[in-house]
């Protein structure tokens, strides 16, 4: 490798070490990902004016917005992680070498079909749905913790954001048995 080569990027795609060194793949994924929450985020914009009368303490926006700023606060320490990986003599790329097992897609298909299912099937049995299919997929095998785990989360959630935070989730095809 010449000196001009090592000024630029390594073959891992490192950025040349210095005070603040990036790790180039990290860096894009980093910038892909705050792009999108900045296109959500200036999406909310355009969400459903609520009137004075029936405003609750939380606008319907600011949900959305805060969740959008804590992920791309997050995400702009990425491209760094990968230096204090280094110095601790992990090498993430070595680990990022194999391309995702076939768990990963299925289960990227099985969120968006749970995406998909929310407003038809209704809060409390999406939720329930996905809890039991997540760690089925998994290979969950232990009933003893995966029953408690399917019966309560789902409940768990449902009644934080149904009764604590006041959020009306759509009623769906089993309201009336909830």
């Amino acid at each position: 490798m010449t000196q001009s080569d090592s000024d630029t990027e390594d073959r891992r795609g490192r950025a040349p070490s210095g005070p603040v060194s990036t790790h180039i793949p990290d860096l894009i994924v980093a910038l892909v990902v705050i792009t999108i929450c900045a296109f959500l985020y200036v999406n909310t914009y355009w969400f459903d004016s609520v009137p004075s009368s029936l405003a609750q303490n939380v606008l319907p926006t600011t949900f959305p917005r805060l969740v959008l700023v804590v992920i791309m606060a997050i995400t702009v320490f990425l491209p760094f992680e990968y230096a204090r990986k280094i110095e601790r003599g992990i090498d993430l790329d070595e680990e990022r070498a194999d391309r995702p097992d076939m768990i990963v897609w299925i289960t990227g298909v099985a969120l968006v079909g749970f995406l998909l299912a929310f407003p038809w099937l209704g809060a409390l049995p999406a939720l329930i749905l996905i809890a039991v299919a997540m760690p089925l997929m998994w290979g969950e095998r232990r009933w003893k913790i995966l029953v408690p785990y399917a019966a309560l989360f789902p409940l768990a959630v449902y009644l934080l954001f149904s009764q604590v935070l006041r959020v009306n989730f759509p009623r769906g095809a089993f309201s009336s048995l909830f």
